[in-house]
């Protein structure tokens, strides 16, 4: 029986392996079809075109990284044996390079060689200046990527980078198969509606159809390279509508397995609850509500000219002042009202995952 969840904080798509585990004996695709909602519908499967939460975790389930963070926020190899580090000697005492080793027999959705040749051509197509990738970021201060051979990735930077897990780490940096995007680099890369909406992948899921903004018909990959994966033959993956009716879709009718993102006031997920459909799960993350004070001077007297320059504000380079404003602030108040068991107070930029909330 599959387990019915709606999730009302911040959650990745890779919770939906939970419901089913499958230990290496079980045949892929036995659980049959999973439907999610997101209210804020995905609209294109190619997250280098794209920083959208909405399309890269609809992505994630068709292409992937080299590595990955698990819910602990702990780094964890996907397409390699094993994540690069100095004491292992992927990467280098001078930390000017990192040298991935891909794991033998992946293949592509399709049936083709997963290849270091792949991840080359990634680099390539995100750091063309004519493509505006919108993942350009995880790239810099790269000088180069060398293939020595079919299974080895060697990512050169331009000086020393005590952490080298930008490129090809995470959701927003996965890999496209050079074979499909080739003639979709540069310019070109926004116009290729074929490519970004239907990605050959080594995920889980292959795309059987996609219509922007609005469902996304997925099945089973049959060349995964995990026997007994993924426990779903069929993922049904809606968008649109509000977080309302994407809530009650789970909780009250039932129609779906798995809403995300539902900002909904912790009253009204309780009512949601009570029709006895669905299960509230509370994902926090790292994401952080906040008061920004302006430190310049707002006084109206001081002219246009004069408030160009920024001089200080009067009263809030004060501690004391900044003090008084916390105190004001009822914060476990505004975290029950508004987030409910999403929610959590913080002193922390950074308040999640826990090792890094110290």
């Amino acid at each position: 029986m599959k387990q019915i969840a709606l999730i009302c904080g911040s959650a990745a798509l890779v919770g939906m392996s939970t419901m089913a585990v499958a230990d290496g004996h079980e045949a892929r695709g036995r659980d049959g079809e999973v439907k999610i909602i997101y209210w804020q519908a995905p609209s294109i499967l190619n997250p280098f075109l794209s920083g959208g939460t909405k399309d890269v975790e609809a992505a994630s389930l068709v292409i992937e990284p080299l590595a990955r963070y698990n819910e602990k926020g702990e780094l964890v190899p996907w397409l390699v044996d094993s994540v690069p580090t100095v004491a292992n000697g992927g990467v280098s005492a001078d930390l000017t390079s990192i040298t991935w080793n891909i794991t033998p027999g992946i293949m592509w959705s399709d049936g083709t060689p997963f290849t270091s040749a792949d991840v080359k051509f990634t680099y390539e197509y995100c750091t063309d200046p004519d493509g505006g990738c919108a993942q350009v970021t995880k790239f810099n201060g790269v000088s180069s990527v060398e293939t020595p051979d079919a299974q080895t990735v060697v990512v050169n930077f331009e000086q020393q980078t005590p952490f080298p897990y930008g490129p090809f780490v995470g959701g927003e940096s996965p890999i496209l198969q050079a074979a499909q995007f080739a003639d979709c680099v540069g310019a070109k890369a926004s116009e290729c509606t074929e490519e970004n909406f239907n990605p050959i992948g080594t995920g889980a899921y292959v795309v059987d159809e996609f219509r922007p903004n609005d469902v996304i018909v997925l099945s089973a990959n049959d060349n995964y390279r995990e026997a007994g994966k993924p426990a779903f033959a069929k993922v049904t993956f809606k968008g649109g509508g509000d977080a309302a009716a994407a809530g009650r879709s789970v909780m009250e009718t039932g129609e779906y397995d798995y809403a995300w993102n539902l900002q909904l006031a912790p009253d009204v997920i309780a009512q949601m609850e009570a029709a006895g459909k669905g299960t509230p799960v509370a994902g926090f993350g790292p994401l952080v509500e906040r008061i920004m004070l302006n430190h310049t001077n707002p006084d109206p007297s001081l002219g246009p000219d004069e408030r160009a320059v920024i001089r200080p504000h009067p009263f809030l380079q004060d501690p004391a002042v900044y003090k008084a404003l916390s105190l004001a602030i009822d914060r476990e108040l505004l975290v029950e009202i508004g987030y409910g068991k999403a929610g959590k107070v913080t002193c922390n930029w950074v308040p999640a995952p826990a090792a890094v909330n110290s």
